[in-house]
């Protein structure tokens, strides 16, 4: 299935449980499975949905068994860092996923390079960025940690990091850490800078770049819908990040 993108609205409560102890994202992640979780509904309740919504009961409330983890983990013995009451716990992750998480699919390191310049993990090599943007010696993190840089050399339209900024938040997914943006300033910079670039510079940017002579070789240009597809995710980002502020939410990325 391929490393897909997502973006995950969440309270600044919660937001604050995570930071305190990065074990909860665990437990977060799973109550999205479980039986109670808004995501069931309206599906059908199929043998491999109720064996899902199972395996997330028996997992909720349990430290995960990752690698990756220790540095949290007090003489390598893994225990939570505060007592819980797990029912209130549940009610209020279950809670946030009545609003789903914006599934950015495949598409993560085209958009991260439309809107903000540079191709993830990768901005190291021969185009692997634009050259206006500078990377600190030894700096090796997937994601460039800017949130907006205005008046940019590429179009004189703002490079806007909408999925590669935020803070580690301490746990990661299998692919990577997850990462925070807090209520307010830094969201509200992100939708900002979306409102700056406007879909009209971001297509505008897609074709100043594909009409180059060597445009960047992550995106396949020969695609006719590439471009449509591009503006879909900049829509479905920018009414993300407005219904994000407009509802005073933090957000996650991460990948999965």
């Amino acid at each position: 299935m391929g490393i897909t993108g997502r973006i995950k609205q969440i309270s600044s409560l919660t937001l604050d449980l995570f930071i305190q102890d990065p074990f909860l994202v665990d437990a977060f992640f799973d109550a999205q499975w479980l039986p109670e979780s808004p995501y069931w509904q309206g599906r059908s309740n199929t043998r491999e949905f109720e064996q899902m919504k199972q395996d997330a009961r028996k997992r909720f409330g349990k430290l995960p068994e990752r690698k990756g983890l220790s540095r949290f983990i007090f003489k390598n013995r893994q225990k939570w860092k505060y007592t819980y009451d797990w029912q209130a716990l549940e009610e209020q992750f279950l809670a946030e996923w009545a609003t789903p998480e914006l599934d950015l699919g495949k598409s993560w390191q085209e958009i991260t390079f439309l809107l903000a310049g540079y191709i993830a993990a990768y901005y190291s090599m021969p185009q692997g960025k634009i050259p206006e943007l500078r990377v600190e010696k030894g700096y090796k993190k997937d994601f460039l940690p800017f949130i907006v840089i205005q008046n940019s050399q590429w179009d004189g339209k703002p490079l806007v990091n909408a999925f590669g900024a935020g803070k580690e938040i301490g746990y990661e997914t299998g692919y990577g850490p997850v990462r925070y943006l807090l209520a307010g300033e830094e969201v509200g910079q992100i939708l900002d800078g979306l409102l700056e670039l406007s879909k009209e510079g971001f297509k505008n940017r897609f074709i100043y770049e594909s009409q180059k002579q060597n445009p960047i070789h992550w995106l396949d240009w020969s695609d006719e819908d590439l471009l449509e597809c591009m503006v879909d995710y900049y829509t479905e980002i920018f009414d993300y990040y407005k219904s994000a502020v407009s509802n005073q939410k933090a957000l996650l990325l991460y990948l999965i």
